[in-house]
Order: C-alpha cells, then sequence, then structure tokens
C-alpha cells in the first residue's frame, strides 16, 4: 500500500514540485499551502509522514509540528522541515530534540525523496 504524505508548504512552486516528485516515487501526495489547511487534513485523514515549512504564514513550523504531534503523534515523529531561512540555534535545537531532519531550499528532489523514504521506513 502506498505511503500517504502531507507537504505543508505557502509556495505552490514547491508543493507541486514535491507533489509530483514524490507521486512519482510511489507516495499519494496532500498539498496544504498554510498551517490551518494542514491541521484540518491531518485531522481528517492519516498521514504516514509529513514536509512542514519551518516559515508559514499563520504559524511557524515549530507551533505546528506541535499541534500535529497532539493530533497524531506518529505523524509528529515522521516530520521533515524544509525552509529557505537561515536556522537559527534554536531551530537547530529543536530538530534535534524533537529527532525530525531539516531540509534547505533550494533542494535537490531526490534528496527530499530519499528523506521521506528514510523517514516512513523507519517509523
Amino acid at each position: 500500500m502506498a505511503k500517504r504524505i502531507l507537504i505543508v508548504d505557502d509556495e505552490l512552486s514547491v508543493v507541486e514540485l514535491l507533489r509530483e516528485g514524490l507521486s512519482e516515487a510511489g507516495f499519494l501526495v496532500d498539498g496544504a499551502y498554510d498551517a490551518a489547511e494542514a491541521l484540518v487534513r491531518v485531522k481528517d485523514n492519516l498521514y504516514d509522514a509529513a514536509i512542514v515549512d519551518f516559515a508559514l504564514p499563520d504559524m511557524n513550523g515549530v507551533m505546528l509540528h506541535s499541534k500535529i504531534r497532539q493530533l497524531d503523534s506518529d505523524l509528529g515523529d515522521c516530520t521533515l522541515f524544509i525552509s529557505g531561512q537561515a536556522q537559527t540555534d534554536e531551530s537547530l535545537i529543536y530538530y534535534a530534540s524533537e529527532g525530525t531532519q531539516f531540509i534547505s531550499k533550494p533542494f535537490v528532489l531526490t534528496d527530499v525523496i530519499e528523506a521521506v523514504r528514510r523517514v516512513v521506513h523507519d517509523a
């Protein structure tokens, strides 16, 4: 059975690129363009992994990750962060403490696909 992935990013081009690449790799993919939409999707669906932009218009990625974890602790464990912003010491400490991965924009699509495969395989 195909694994289901949620992509949360306010950039349409990023969501579409990841959706296309992950779909071609055999994943079922949903996209959300802000945290509110992502939370509705998490409440209504079961996901095997999520890719969350660190800087969303309505909530930062850490806050969204915390809310995702409250709704679905397994999905909280299978979340990857993506961002074009420089990472702060605080964000790097968060990623390490939560055991999440960080992918920097611009990214290589095959690297993201492999990271998702690792996350869903290790879950």
